[in-house]
């Protein structure tokens, strides 16, 4: 009694921190996030999940959290994405600063490494409003290669504080056995003193930082072949 008595008081908290906060992916489930659909904590884990998951990473002043504010998430199952595929994200809006700039980032190494699959930029969740799920299509490229994967959406806000908000969700691509994927490393803005900066776009008079994002660097990121012995787990996205 005493053990649920504690867990109920954790989760009525959570949901007191995620009404403060901004935005997160609800789906795919994004790291250690306080959702009755995602992967649930085990055994002495219930304190690691994270009520505050829709918060920012940081802001042009300081960095608050690592890219992916966790190293992982709980066990569960991964969705499964194929390449050249077209999916819906679902997101949880606490309050959406009249859209920004949103870049739909993959990893294959945990986060090391960053490659852009997709860029809405300037008006990316312009038309949603605060307090509710917002749905947003992202496309797998058709010549990404398999594997187990971070899928990451970096938002610059338009409105409101300078800060940056980066959802990480665990994956699984299927695609090509191997190979390579090329695009250009995102721009990391307003995430500390040293970051690049975008401005509040009611004093930018239409600059939401599109020479920053023209400048982006090209990067490829190589993901070897698996023997035909080994397997992906994961779950498929209808």
């Amino acid at each position: 009694m005493k053990s649920f008595l504690a867990t109920a008081f954790v989760l009525l908290s959570g949901f007191t921190l995620l009404a403060d906060a901004h935005i997160s992916f609800r789906y795919p489930c994004p790291r250690r996030g306080a959702y009755n659909e995602c992967p649930q904590p085990g055994p002495g884990q219930w304190e690691m999940i994270d009520y505050d998951i829709r918060s920012p990473i940081g802001t042009h002043g300081s960095i608050v959290s690592p890219m992916c504010k966790h190293e992982s998430s709980f066990a569960g199952t991964r969705p499964v994405f194929a390449a050249g595929q077209t999916y819906q994200a679902t997101m949880d809006i606490g309050a959406y600063h009249l859209g920004g700039s949103c870049q739909w980032t993959l990893s294959y190494d945990n986060g090391t490494t960053w490659v852009v699959i997709q860029d809405n930029l300037k008006t990316c969740m312009a038309d949603a409003s605060n307090g509710i799920t917002y749905n947003m299509p992202f496309k797998i490229p058709a010549g990404a290669p398999s594997g187990t994967a971070i899928l990451n959406l970096i938002w610059n806000n338009n409105e409101g504080n300078r800060e940056l908000y980066s959802s990480c969700a665990d994956v699984v691509i299927s695609g090509t056995n191997g190979g390579s994927l090329s695009g250009v490393a995102p721009l990391i803005a307003n995430y500390g003193p040293n970051s690049p900066f975008i401005q509040e776009q009611a004093l930018a008079n239409g600059n939401y930082g599109q020479a920053l994002f023209a400048a982006r660097k090209p990067i490829t990121v190589t993901v070897p072949a698996k023997s035909s012995k080994r397997s992906l787990f994961g779950r498929p996205h209808n």
